[in-house]
């Protein structure tokens, strides 16, 4: 859509519902919100879900992007409050796209191509990069137990570039192709909107940017269990501009939550584990025939 009024008379006959969650970041949501705007090249209707933002991000938002459906929570759910998008969304796919992403010309089209053509596949990631064009990634194999030590200061010195860390972090696939995965980080996400509502809702206590590790694993593995494949599809690219503050501060209360977080999500999966590690193997192995 190349138009303010292009977008506000498409949001009736929408083929994708974008759903953004914000709290207090209005730089990058103008990046975000822009790119949809410039880029989405189908007809699109954007939901943002404010997380109690206490910067001026709501009366930006309003004034500059009127075709955009603005939904105010009075505190930060984190996560969860995709859901709020999610109750929402009336068409047949739906899109999580972080606030710190952006769409290129012509990935949101390529996507909903492909799940068109791909009826088994029930969620899609695409190629990320970082801002400078370098590949970003994103595909995910069963975590180590011991990966929050093997990422973080001082031992994340050593081991980031080692092969454990490596092979979660699906360093050795060449990311040129089209292949199933356990799970992608949630930058981007496009999925069948029926198959999401029978995974089941984001987990309420989970606190904003969980989903930079452990929502993403646990949405996807649902997502997977309600029948649809987990695919990573690089003929689409999309800009993320990801960080990982908690490296910075290994010892924070964010990165503390993290550890919580992980521990509670190694736990729930813990009769499944060897399940689901036997999973990424099989995908490999269907990968590379």
């Amino acid at each position: 859509m190349s138009g303010r009024g292009e977008a506000q008379a498409a949001v009736p006959q929408a083929h994708v519902t974008i759903i953004v969650i914000t709290h207090s970041v209005r730089p990058e949501l103008e990046r975000c919100l822009g790119s949809i705007q410039r880029h989405a090249g189908v007809r699109v209707e954007t939901i943002l879900i404010d997380n109690a933002s206490t910067d001026d991000t709501i009366d930006w938002a309003r004034m500059e992007h009127p075709e955009v459906t603005i939904v105010e929570l009075p505190r930060n759910l984190g996560e969860a409050a995709r859901d709020h998008g999610l109750r929402r969304s009336t068409t047949r796919y739906t899109m999580f796209l972080d606030s710190d992403a952006a769409l290129t010309p012509g990935a949101l089209p390529a996507m909903v191509g492909a799940l068109n053509e791909h009826r088994t596949w029930g969620l899609i990631g695409p190629r990320l990069v970082y801002d400078d064009g370098s590949l970003q990634h994103s595909c995910r194999r069963f975590p180590p137990i011991a990966l929050p030590l093997l990422r973080r200061p001082p031992l994340g010195r050593f081991f980031e570039t080692r092969a454990t860390v490596g092979r979660h972090l699906m360093k050795d696939f060449d990311h040129d192709r089209a292949r199933p995965v356990l799970y992608l980080i949630s930058a981007c996400h496009l999925f069948r909107t029926e198959l999401a509502r029978q995974a089941g809702p984001f987990n309420p206590r989970v606190p904003s940017g969980w989903a930079i590790g452990w929502a993403d694993a646990d949405w996807c593995i649902r997502l997977r269990d309600a029948g649809g494949e987990i695919v990573f599809f690089p003929d689409a690219t999309v800009i993320h501009s990801y960080r990982r503050a908690t490296t910075r501060r290994p010892v924070s209360g964010a990165a503390l939550r993290q550890l919580r977080y992980f521990v509670e999500f190694q736990w729930k999966y813990r009769h499944r584990r060897h399940e689901l590690i036997a999973l990424a193997d099989e995908l490999d192995r269907i990968s590379s025939a």
